[in-house]
């Protein structure tokens, strides 16, 4: 299966090297590409990329305007999903899900499952480096409302390691509205009521220092994605199956995949 691998960054240069670097280790030299969405940076990142892409062709990277994670995550699954990739993954660019993780969610799609996405929180997993307590309560607070909230049994929607079939992804684009935090939530919400099968697995988990999070303004900012994306789903509810057919003819259609550079990209030809 072809996987398309996606690499949210924003202003990463001090942890992106190291995580290309593993990934470039660990995944197969055919059918993997491993793309990078520049989120709006402003530092190093960039070059670093580049510098990777210049000695691996798995690599290639879209730029973007900030958007916040879930923003450059939607516009990049979007151009994944155009594409031939069977699979669309992504992973956050910190390294703190290591290159075998990914591996073991990749081999649950391949083995039935619509989709597989990583839990912290699962009996199992093994959680290296200490967050803070704060961090910990924000964490626990927002998955026991999302759960109250939106009926989504996992345990961890917010872990940043997931693998979905292009299918899923395609289906479930059009219902999409969480440009932020809460995109994981919104896609997870709409797999399951269109029918697809999402599985949680365990995983390992390495805390990484240098997280932008903020315990206290981040949970008001939980707090009023969440309802936004409550009241979103309540006003426009998904409908359909997940066996409804998506029509669509993207430019890559004329011009055939291997016939663009999917090298470089910047977000005005995403747009072209």
């Amino acid at each position: 299966m072809r996987l398309d691998l996606v690499l949210p960054a924003h202003n990463e240069e001090q942890r992106i090297d190291r995580t290309l670097h593993a990934y470039r280790a660990a995944l197969p030299p055919e059918g993997t590409r491993i793309w990078v969405a520049l989120d709006g940076c402003v530092d190093g990142t960039a070059a670093i990329v580049r510098r990777h892409a210049s000695d691996d062709s798995r690599i290639g990277w879209v730029e973007f305007p900030k958007l916040g994670k879930g923003g450059v995550l939607m516009e990049s699954f979007r151009w994944c999903a155009d594409g031939d990739a069977d699979l669309i993954a992504f992973v956050d660019a910190d390294g703190a899900t290591p290159p075998a993780e990914l591996m073991r969610l990749i081999r649950t799609v391949e083995a039935g499952a619509d989709a597989a996405i990583a839990s912290r929180r699962h009996p199992s997993s093994v959680s290296l480096g200490q967050r803070s307590l704060a961090r910990r309560l924000t964490s626990a607070g927002f998955a026991f409302g999302v759960r109250r909230l939106f009926g989504v049994p996992f345990s961890d929607t917010q872990c940043g390691a997931k693998v979905m079939s292009a299918q899923l992804v395609r289906r479930v684009a059009p219902f999409l509205s969480s440009r932020d935090f809460l995109f994981d939530v919104d896609i997870l919400h709409t797999a399951r009521h269109l029918g697809f099968g999402v599985v949680e697995v365990p995983t390992v988990w390495i805390d990484q220092a240098g997280s932008r999070l903020n315990a206290g303004s981040d949970a008001r900012r939980m707090l009023w994605s969440s309802l936004r994306l409550w009241m979103h789903h309540r006003v426009i509810p998904v409908e359909g199956q997940r066996t409804d057919v998506v029509r669509r003819r993207s430019p890559m259609c004329d011009r055939g995949v291997s016939g663009i550079d999917l090298r470089e990209h910047t977000v005005a030809d995403v747009a072209s």
